[in-house]
């Protein structure tokens, strides 16, 4: 089969087999060689493996057959391959000058399918110039906070107070629709479903056309890519483990996005942010007031620094954050890796244009 450049075809001739080898260097990410995936560090439940996965011919979804693992000795780097909940979340896989996150879902003993697969926009793509020159394009309607969905469903809270918070909308392609509810945060998982807090910090899930209310009690929510959950609480952040059941993680946050691997970055009381590596948190360069991740795994924030219109806005290069033109309150990044901005006044924003892409 013969290889091509893009997501379209990496995803078409990957499998996973895990290949035991010890690494005379952890700065290695994933690798794929022919039809072979090499994972140099995994980490399972604190241990960390090398392993090499194998792409099986069947038709169909990409499919990988576990080969070979080998325990290894020493602990494994920071962005290591994790698994967890029967997924291999794989943060950077280069190909091609190119650097691409994915997901490998567990369907058998020894093998995965490719569950999902996005650019990481590496720091080797020349599309790094979206930092520098936004085209911001103004959205009708104002927003008080807005969520975004993997799949490019878009909710927002308006301006208009009712009880519990402001007015719930989504885009509908032309026009904002209202729906029943008020909340003073919203976040919106991969499936299109939106997520919401109220100012009496409860939260609810919408199902079938109702809010549902869910154990919890929360300041803020983030949803990532892969679909998990995770909130800013009052005595902690938690990860939603599904069943009315959340896991509780040391620390407090005001503000949470989740990334596509399902790693939460927060905003605390000071405005440091921080970001759970190896299920610690990490502290992170600069200082912001909100926090956004595409479901492409590009990561943005509103600073602490005050702009004419709010504060001012970075994007993260993987080293530093590189600041763009404009300000905001609040902020959303769309499955594009498109910031959308709500203003001080409440004014929406959007970044449009080649110049953002």
């Amino acid at each position: 089969m013969e290889l091509g450049s893009g997501p379209g075809i990496l995803s078409r001739v990957l499998l996973i087999a895990l290949i035991a080898c010890p690494l005379p260097s952890w700065s290695q990410h994933a690798s794929l060689s022919t039809n072979v995936l090499e994972l140099p560090a995994i980490n399972y439940g604190g241990s960390y493996y090398a392993a090499e996965l194998s792409l099986l011919p069947d038709p169909g979804p990409p499919q990988l057959e576990l080969i070979a693992a080998l325990e290894l000795s020493a602990p494994g780097p920071q962005q290591a391959t994790q698994y967890r909940d029967g997924r291999l979340l794989v943060p950077q896989l280069d190909y091609l000058s190119e650097s691409y996150w994915l997901i490998l879902k567990q369907i058998g003993a020894t093998r995965f399918q490719l569950e999902a697969l996005g650019s990481r926009w590496g720091l080797n793509s020349s599309r790094l110039a979206v930092t520098t020159a936004p085209q911001w394009q103004r959205m009708p309607g104002d927003a008080s906070d807005i969520g975004i969905g993997a799949n490019g469903s878009i909710w927002l809270l308006g301006k208009d107070p009712r009880p519990g918070g402001f007015g719930i909308y989504y885009w509908d392609g032309g026009n904002w629709q209202r729906v029943d509810g008020a909340a003073v945060r919203i976040d919106v998982g991969p499936d299109g479903v939106p997520w919401t807090v109220n100012d009496k910090h409860q939260l609810h899930r919408w199902e079938e056309g109702r809010w549902l209310q869910m154990q919890g009690d929360a300041r803020d929510i983030g949803i990532g890519a892969d679909g998990s959950v995770w909130i800013a609480a009052g005595g902690g952040v938690y990860r939603w483990l599904g069943e009315q059941r959340w896991q509780r993680f040391s620390g407090s946050a005001v503000r949470v996005d989740v990334d596509p691997l399902g790693i939460p970055w927060v905003i605390d009381h000071s405005d440091d942010i921080h970001r759970l590596v190896n299920e610690r948190w990490q502290r992170q360069p600069g200082s912001a007031r909100d926090v956004g991740i595409g479901a492409d795994g590009s990561v943005w924030v509103i600073g602490s620094s005050q702009g004419s219109g709010g504060h001012d806005i970075f994007r993260w290069d993987g080293t530093e954050w590189r600041q763009v033109p404009g300000s905001g309150r609040q902020l959303s990044v769309d499955q594009l890796g498109r910031p959308w901005v709500a203003g001080t006044g409440g004014e929406l924003y959007f970044a449009a244009g080649e110049g953002a892409l």
